[in-house]
């Protein structure tokens, strides 16, 4: 009888060990919602689109802050950032902090992580080939990426400091004399290329960290086929973050005579409040084009290394028994109301794509729900059938991923970026800047139904003085139900 017991207890812990899903976590870098399949008008995204098809596409993500180390580590934790205390890039989570990927490897997954998914400076973290602000503890597994980044062989332009690219030669000779990890060598500000299109020969695509990224998560999925150990793998792609660097046939489809400008009003700051507007680069129209082209090639390479990733995960039938997520740290602006990059509460900085794929879940369709990004924690938890953990403050949006339309108890995201808060419902955007010491408390409103290109603030128009007031109520609330 006790024989019996024995190994009816082995046969159900195997099972249920079998059973588990396996979860593959990507996420691309500064992406804003540049997809083909989101309905941008220019750039290509075809395997993204397809991947689109076996799974629910979030239209209204939107981070918790945009910028990279807040936003990662609030994904990661599964709470928002004035509560894990990370509200900048030089910020470290809790070693004792339950992460997402800590939380699945508590609970029998083998989990590991490729290039950047906490915090890392780009491109200095991937040209030293270091950590950068990685949570160790959250991994059985970690892999950095070591690659040239601006100083990568092939056409270069760069936009702010042209007169430094003469000196790329000789910086990358002293790249390939240095150790990888060596956190002591490191290359020049002015060279970083904050503001530079590289682009590659299509035979050199292999010097690319996304490439090498791609290669060593294709490698590790190998390994884990046939295992019976469900695993936990997170793979993060660097582009398009600066600098945008692609290959020739990346770059191809986009005519830099032909890129569009951003289009915004002559005045489109008048009624803006100081704390909402970004350094202006003084960008001539054929800079902009330039930098746009080169962003959207960014994204295409990005594109074709994540079909990399999707072709080998079918390839060895591990998809019917994985959930994919695929997700952007934050968005980015590319000189829309003549600002560039992040840090600030506009449409482009914050919105994110979304893409969740998970076994018997819904195909092929859209939700047009306002989500968060911190509802990725408790999302994948009951996915893959693991109780909540205390402490993470999103919801999960399973319902969602069984009827789109579906309600949940918030329908709204908050998003903090240290000078101020924004709300950010399915018609309105609001923004709260406090006052704070020589700056005065500020509002800015936008109806996004009317008004998406965000260029009339109704904050001062008694008409909405209501939807004002019951925003930043709202808004309150949500703060302080945190603290």
């Amino acid at each position: 009888m006790r024989l019996l017991l024995f190994l009816f207890s082995l046969t159900s812990t195997a099972i249920a060990h079998a059973a588990k899903p396996n979860v593959l976590f990507v996420i691309s870098d500064d992406l804003n919602t540049a997809l083909s399949g989101l309905g941008h008008p220019e750039c290509k995204t075809p395997y993204l689109d397809r991947f689109a098809e076996t799974g629910v596409t979030f239209t209204r993500a939107f981070c918790q802050f945009p910028l990279c180390g807040p936003s990662r580590a609030s994904i990661m934790s599964g709470q928002y950032p004035i509560v894990n205390g990370v509200t900048g890039n030089g910020g470290h989570l809790n070693p004792q902090r339950m992460t997402l990927p800590r939380y699945f490897g508590s609970r029998g997954y083998w989990n590991a992580r490729v290039s950047k998914i906490f915090h890392m400076g780009i491109p200095i973290d991937i040209v030293q080939g270091t950590p950068g602000r990685d949570h160790a503890p959250s991994w059985a597994e970690a892999h950095n990426i070591r690659a040239l980044e601006t100083l990568t062989p092939g056409k270069v332009a760069n936009f702010t400091e042209p007169e430094v690219v003469a000196e790329y030669p000789r910086l990358r000779e002293q790249w390939h004399a240095v150790k990888p990890g060596d956190k002591n060598y490191s290359m020049p500000r002015s060279v970083r290329g904050d503001f530079a299109v590289v682009e590659v020969a299509d035979r050199d695509a292999s010097l690319l960290p996304d490439t090498l990224a791609a290669d060593k998560a294709i490698g590790l999925l190998r390994q884990r086929a046939g295992q019976k150990q469900p695993f936990f793998l997170a793979v993060g792609f660097v582009r398009p973050h600066f600098p945008f660097i692609s290959t020739e046939s990346s770059l191809r489809p986009y005519d830099p005579e032909t890129t569009a400008l951003p289009k915004f009003p002559s005045d489109d700051q008048a009624d803006m409040p100081a704390q909402a507007i970004a350094k202006d680069m003084n960008l001539a129209d054929d800079a902009v084009r330039q930098l746009r082209r080169g962003y959207y090639g960014a994204v295409s390479f990005m594109d074709e290394k994540f079909g990399r990733l999707m072709a080998e995960l079918d390839r060895l039938k591990l998809r019917d028994n994985t959930i994919v997520v695929f997700v952007s740290d934050h968005g980015y602006l590319l000189g829309e109301h003549r600002m560039w990059k992040k840090t600030r509460l506009w449409e482009e900085a914050i919105r994110t794509p979304l893409i969740i794929s998970a076994p018997g879940r819904a195909r092929g369709v859209r939700c047009n729900r306002v989500v968060e990004l911190v509802d990725l924690y408790p999302t994948l938890a009951e996915l893959a059938g693991l109780p909540p953990e205390p402490g993470t403050q999103g919801q999960s949006l399973v319902p969602l991923l069984e009827n789109p339309k579906a309600k949940l108890a918030r329908n709204d995201a908050w998003i903090y970026t240290g000078r101020g808060h924004g709300l950010r419902t399915e018609r309105w955007a609001f923004m709260w800047y406090p006052a704070k010491r020589n700056r005065q408390e500020a509002f800015m409103l936008y109806d996004m139904k009317s008004d998406p290109g965000q260029f009339t603030n109704l904050a001062s128009n008694p008409k909405y003085a209501g939807v004002k007031t019951r925003l930043h109520s709202r808004l309150r609330e949500r703060i302080a139900s945190v603290k």
